[in-house]
């Protein structure tokens, strides 16, 4: 009796360890905690979170695939590798593959899984063939094939790799995927359209995408729009900072208590009559945030974040929109282009532009997948500038963007596509013909010269020239095209941001308003697109702004910003806009 009842024990204790995922991982591994101390793996509330989705996706048949955007040091990469190894150290044929961003931290999820099957109780440690930098091995290690055959062991592999190596493009079949810091990958779309591949479409297997935010845009930032919007069988998962019940700071006397609570719940009226709230106060009223979980924020701001607000919010996001905003360091204001983006169009017309030979005559032909997009036909009178950023012509590189704007400084029309440089010289001529002769300002600068000799070979004659001051023979001297370099480029990229953020450019094209969100400032403060993204609208939109100022000089005033939006600002504090002819915010280059 007592072997029938050691037996069921036995079994029971053997179903437990192959289905109660905390169970094994709270009772046989083992971590090093953050005073490198060797500790049993306990549970913390974000990692309790993720595990409790799996199980009610488990119950529900849905696929295990997960995309977590997280705060810092929540411990989301820790978790999945304990569930990795348990599914990997205790079935047979599990072959799980884990990628990180970087090879530091790629060896520093080796060595977890190496320090779990380490500490393991020897009663539940597989048999290891090999144990080296790239791959924890679980099968039978002799030589002997008789032994092998006998008892092979699980025959199951962990294998590490670091995003943009061999090792991440290579083909086989994976029950476990898990992507660490795929928003920080080289080339995050490509590695990841092969990886998925790898992985069957079987509901026992497992995908976790977990990375924190590196600005709008990329492929993490898509996905997570995507699985937010419910058009993916990913489940989003954000673990905002205060998930963390340890993120919490107490006071250290009932006065300062008081005296912190005075500050938050601090309000005032502005000019408009409305009531203006403290950070603190709004965070509390929406997530029921405590006084010392304010008091710990408050705290980490001024001594971990060098009392940089943004900092703390790219390191420690509320929401998940705060965590891709915060991130990019983004050069324009996102809750105008928010604005702007809510207020977007659909083109009256998507296509081509047809001219014979040299003809002014130019024709639209409707096609889907054509070049031009058109929100406000010509207007008959009326004048035009174009603005036009050249690129190589390459299928997979940049676009080559011509932007229209009306005399209210609106977006009309937007050319974008691939084109060798000269044929795209003859696109713009054919655009400017359309837009009744426009004034176009194509970049000087690499292709942009061979555009510019197709343009000046139609005989188009209305075209921008750059005013160059020779210091030494005291002249302006005029030279084709609009140059764009270390001095120009802040001109243009601020003043572009400038009409932004006043809503003094009417911008209904949804690519244009896309590259807005992921045109940042780097470390070194330059203006650039996001790695991976694109400025090509950016760039020709900021030329065709310069283009339009030219020669309106101080008495420049829109008469009105439409851009759909039931926004009427009164009393604009209109810049005083100079003639880049001569001096100020200018296109005007110095010759030494």
């Amino acid at each position: 009796m007592s072997k029938i009842l050691e037996d069921k024990k036995l079994e029971i204790f053997t179903e437990r360890l192959k289905n109660d995922k905390k169970f094994y991982i709270e009772n046989f591994l083992k971590i090093r905690n953050k005073k490198s101390k060797l500790v049993p793996f306990k549970i913390n509330a974000a990692q309790q979170q993720f595990l409790d989705l799996i199980d009610e996706n488990t119950r529900e048949n849905k696929p295990h695939r997960y995309i977590i955007l997280k705060a810092r040091q929540m411990g989301i990469s820790t978790v999945c590798e304990g569930y990795i190894f348990r599914d990997t150290a205790t079935r047979e044929y599990v072959n799980s593959l884990i990628i990180a961003h970087e090879d530091k931290a790629t060896q520093t999820l080796f060595n977890m899984s190496k320090l779990f099957y380490d500490e393991l109780p020897a009663a539940l440690k597989p048999m290891k063939k090999y144990s080296n930098e790239k791959a924890l091995v679980f099968e039978n290690p002799t030589n002997n094939d008789d032994d092998k055959v006998a008892s092979p062991g699980l025959r199951s592999k962990i294998t590490v790799a670091t995003a943009g190596t061999s090792e991440t493009g290579r083909s086989g079949n994976f029950n476990n995927l898990h992507i660490s810091e795929l928003a920080f990958f080289p080339d995050a779309q490509r590695t990841l359209t092969a990886l998925l591949q790898c992985v069957p479409d079987e509901l026992e297997t497992f995908v976790a995408l977990e990375s924190t935010a590196n600005g709008v845009g990329g492929a993490f930032y898509d996905l997570w729009q995507l699985a937010t919007k419910g058009e993916s069988e990913f489940t989003p998962i954000f673990l905002p900072w205060f998930t963390d019940p340890l993120y919490t700071k107490p006071f250290r006397s009932d006065e300062e208590m008081n005296k912190f609570l005075e500050t938050v719940n601090h309000s005032y009226t502005n000019a408009s009559g409305e009531q203006i709230y403290t950070e603190e106060f709004l965070l509390q009223k929406q997530f029921s945030l405590t006084l010392e979980q304010l008091n710990w924020r408050k705290f980490t701001i001024g001594t971990k974040c060098l009392g940089d607000i943004d900092i703390f919010k790219q390191e420690y996001p509320s929401t998940a929109e705060e965590a891709f905003i915060a991130s990019g360091r983004p050069r324009f204001n996102l809750k105008t282009v928010k604005q702007y983006e809510l207020s977007a169009e659909l083109p009256k017309f998507t296509g081509l532009l047809a001219r014979k030979g040299k003809s002014s005559k130019v024709d639209l032909v409707e096609n889907e997948k054509g070049f031009v997009q058109i929100y406000k036909y010509p207007v008959a009178n009326e004048s035009y500038v174009i603005g036009a950023d050249v690129a190589e012509g390459l299928i997979t590189g940049d676009y080559s963007t011509g932007v229209v704007l009306n005399e209210n400084c609106d977006v009309v029309c937007l050319w974008k596509g691939h084109m060798d440089p000269d044929l795209f010289g003859k696109e713009l001529v054919a655009l400017g013909y359309f837009y009744n002769e426009a004034y176009i300002g194509c970049e000087a600068n690499n292709h942009g010269l061979t555009t510019l000799k197709a343009i000046v070979h139609e005989d188009y004659y209305n075209i921008y020239y750059s005013k160059i001051y020779d210091r030494m023979n005291d002249i302006l001297t005029k030279k084709l095209g609009w140059a764009t370099n270390q001095r120009t480029k802040p001109l243009m990229i601020n003043k572009l941001a400038e009409f932004v953020r006043e809503f003094l450019v009417g911008i209904p094209a949804i690519e244009i308003i896309k590259e807005m969100y992921t045109y940042v400032i780097d470390e070194k403060g330059r203006t650039n697109a996001q790695r991976g993204e694109h400025d090509d609208c950016i760039i020709a939109l900021a030329i065709a702004i310069q283009v339009y100022l030219e020669g309106r000089g101080e008495d420049y005033m829109p008469e009105k910003t439409d851009i759909s939006l039931e926004k009427k600002k009164e009393n604009f504090d209109i810049p005083n806009i100079i003639d880049p002819l001569f001096e100020g915010e200018s296109t005007v280059e110095v010759v030494e």
